[in-house]
């Protein structure tokens, strides 16, 4: 049985440049996507970091708060249900020792 709730994995990039590698990008930005700025060759990694930095910061950011509501979203519904079992648990108890008696013993 598949474990639905965690996906695999896709397979690996065979390649992937590292950050000292120029990378021409040739698709086209998105409708409405604002133009990432040219890169030329001989651009640092320090130097890409630098102009990506603040976009790279809220993207993760957003990335991060993202996950962490679905996870809080889930947490809330396992909460309410184990809750909502120990409320029907003591009053099965209170009414099981109600019908007995006071003198049931």
């Amino acid at each position: 049985m598949p474990n639905e709730e965690f996906p695999p994995q896709p397979a690996p990039a065979r390649y992937v440049p590292t950050l000292t590698e120029v990378v021409v990008d040739t698709a086209q930005p998105a409708a409405g996507a604002p133009a990432a700025p040219a890169v030329s060759a001989g651009v640092t990694a320090e130097q890409v970091l630098a102009l990506l930095g603040p976009e790279l910061d809220r993207r993760i950011s957003e990335a991060i708060a993202q996950a962490l509501h679905e996870q809080m979203l889930g947490l809330h519904a396992r909460v309410r249900r184990a809750v909502a079992d120990v409320v029907q648990d003591a009053v099965d108890v209170a009414l099981r020792d109600r019908a007995r008696g006071p003198m049931s013993g």
